[in-house]
């Protein structure tokens, strides 16, 4: 799930590694297909609350996975992340997702009382402006399915229309997800994989 830009090249090129592995992927654009051009984040934000917001984001992603058969791995971008987030305090939606990867999902905050039954792997920014990551994480941390991260980027270093762009961090996870073998995804320990393949896109 995308963040307020919508689909970007790094987006986009995730899809493409799926594809190539012969994976079904399905992107939810909180747009329907419209490339909006934002003059910056504020204006990105303003439109994202205009046409979809926060609830209509979480709707989208319901309808979408009652339609979806078969068990599901996520992956979400800020906003996107913290939607996915919000859908697994339902058990019965939550019961079908192998693992869930969330980069710096920063709504999350104010949903500390939600406890997923799934594996979840959420990545931090270094900082947010406002609240603290680190209490964040440490609440996080009590949680028996999560595992956190945290990176030395700021909020939205993998994409490139924002001004936290980070191309090296971008180019780690992305060549991450494409040295994973998403073809086992029955495996019984890829969660575990999954994640020292996160922490190793880190170091």
């Amino acid at each position: 799930m995308p963040e307020i830009y919508g689909r970007t090249s790094f987006t986009t090129k995730l899809e493409a590694t799926f594809l190539e592995q012969g994976i079904s992927v399905t992107t939810l654009d909180p747009y329907d297909g419209q490339q909006p051009v934002f003059d910056d984040e504020q204006h990105a934000y303003d439109f994202f609350i205009r046409v979809c917001g926060h609830d209509g984001y979480l709707s989208l992603l319901q309808k979408t996975f009652r339609e979806t058969v078969g068990p599901l791995f996520l992956l979400g971008f800020s906003v996107g992340a913290s939607t996915v987030w919000r859908m697994l305090d339902h058990p019965d939606l939550a019961k079908r997702v192998q693992h869930f990867v969330g980069f710096y999902p920063s709504q999350i905050r104010h949903y500390l009382s939600i406890n997923p039954e799934c594996p979840v792997s959420l990545v931090f920014p270094k900082e947010e402006t406002h609240f603290s990551v680190q209490d964040v994480m440490i609440a996080l941390g009590e949680k028996d399915f999560v595992t956190c991260f945290q990176s030395s980027g700021l909020h939205g270093f993998l994409n490139p229309c924002s001004p936290n762009y980070v191309f090296d961090l971008s180019s780690s996870f992305l060549g991450a997800f494409q040295s994973f073998d998403f073809a086992d995804l029955n495996c019984a320990d890829l969660n575990n994989r999954l994640d020292a393949c996160l922490l190793n896109a880190l170091e």
